[in-house]
């Protein structure tokens, strides 16, 4: 017959497995358990052993292989961590250890991380010498405090920027609402205006067709003519042709030219350029001729002359006062007034440059002026102001350059002028350069015989 168990050897039974497996769980968290070689001591000098305390693990390649014993402040204020490994852990002299978290708020632990093979081992109380600092999370919320600080700082000041009423972008918002009603303004007062210049410059096509219709056949015959010359001059025939197809003159050309360079001296460096341009003028429909010699001793300075050939010019009015006196003893006042047309007038001028701006004086057009161009790449804007007795006589011409020595140009003439209108004009030009006439006789020299 079976004995059975009390009600009080089953309690107890009970609590001694309860005990047993609360044994194996401290064992096995304390991650030593009871390992057959049991286990020994190391230590490490840590500046920071922030979460370190006893129990804290230990691993090698994320395996457990010991605990933190104890830590302590040494004298230096350094904290001392004694870290008790198993005995079948061998780790060189090398091995580096790290404060590490398991995530942001995770738990820590310390990392072993394994030096070189084959040196010799850490033995019982030795010391890991080498130790990586962990990340201070404190200074990295502090980090973080401060830059959301700058970020709302940041914040605030794009808002006073953008959305009040006394923000940049109310203002820049309020000037371009006030800048296109003034250009309404400015398109509907000068509606007429712009009308007459679409007329004027209707009109200045038309005369350029019916230029070009009554001046083609002149052109034609003209082209035929420098045609023949020219087969004239290649062939050696007349003076010119004589002249242009012997060596010589080449040879005596440029020696002239070098005993010039060498007998100016200082002036050998000196640039020269010769230019000649037309103005058709749309109101009138007359043509300016100008003639221009340019020499230039530096970059950025430059003496100019020029003439220029009018076919209609204003006139220069001028008054002469004669005192008459009769036999009766009565004087009276003449006032004799007369006006010139000089067809031909002169430009002497001197130039300064700055960057891209140019400023320029002297005689303009046989009268006193001064000038100011800007330079922008292949695109050129020319002002001048002169003959100031009359009434300031203004230009404004706009000069394009197709090529290094071809050049277009169009603008206003005169247009402060109450008696006449505006004189709108368009014309091109050429000009060369001291290098490029030697070119021109370089290249007429080879094609000699």
């Amino acid at each position: 017959m079976k004995k059975k168990f009390s009600t009080e050897a089953k309690v107890g039974v009970f609590v001694l497995v309860t005990i047993a497996i609360l044994a194996y769980i401290t064992i096995d968290v304390s991650q030593l358990g009871f390992t057959p070689g049991g286990t020994y001591k190391i230590y490490t000098i840590m500046d920071n052993a922030e979460g370190v305390s006893k129990k804290t693990p230990v691993q090698v390649a994320g395996i457990p292989v010991g605990v933190v014993s104890d830590v302590e402040l040494t004298p230096d204020k350094k904290a001392r961590v004694e870290i008790e490994l198993r005995k079948d852990v061998k780790i060189g002299q090398d091995v580096q250890a790290e404060v590490r978290t398991r995530g942001v708020l995770g738990d820590t632990y310390i990392e072993i991380f394994p030096g070189t093979p084959g040196l010799p081992a850490i033995g019982e109380g030795g010391t890991i010498s080498r130790v990586k600092e962990p990340a201070d999370y404190q200074q990295l919320v502090r980090d973080l405090s401060t830059l959301t600080g700058d970020l709302k700082e940041i914040t605030s000041a794009l808002k006073t920027y953008t959305v009040s009423e006394k923000s940049y972008t109310a203002e820049i918002l309020k000037n371009m609402q006030t800048l296109t009603k003034n250009l309404a303004d400015f398109s509907t007062d000068n509606a007429q205006n712009m009308n007459t210049i679409v007329v004027n410059l209707r009109g200045l096509s038309s005369d350029l067709r019916s230029l070009y219709a009554n001046t083609s056949g002149d052109i034609e015959t003209s082209l035929n003519r420098i045609s023949q010359i020219a087969q004239k001059v290649d062939s050696g025939q007349g003076t010119i042709g004589r002249l242009i197809n012997d060596p010589s003159t080449i040879k005596k050309t440029n020696e002239a030219l070098d005993n010039i360079n060498e007998l100016t001296g200082g002036f050998r460096r000196m640039e020269a350029e010769l230019s000649y341009h037309l103005e058709y003028l749309g109101t009138t429909g007359d043509v300016k001729n100008y003639f221009s010699f340019k020499l230039s001793p530096g970059p950025d300075k430059f003496f100019r002359f020029g003439v220029v050939y009018d076919p209609n010019p204003p006139p220069t009015k001028s008054t002469q006062v004669t005192t008459v006196t009769t036999g009766s003893g009565a004087t009276s006042v003449i006032e004799t007034e007369t006006q010139d047309f000089d067809k031909v007038r002169f430009t002497a001028e001197l130039g300064k440059k700055w960057r891209e701006f140019t400023v320029h004086g002297g005689l303009i057009e046989s009268t006193g002026g001064v000038g100011i161009d800007y330079d922008r790449g292949p695109v050129s804007l020319q002002f001048s102001a002169f003959d100031f007795t009359n009434g300031p006589h203004l230009k404004f011409l706009t000069q394009l350059n197709l090529l290094r020595s071809l050049f277009v140009v169009g603008g206003v003439d005169d247009f402060l002028n109450r008696d006449h209108a505006p004189d709108w004009f368009l014309g091109a030009g050429v000009r060369f350069t001291d290098e490029d006439i030697k070119s021109l006789i370089g290249g007429a020299a080879a094609f000699a015989p």
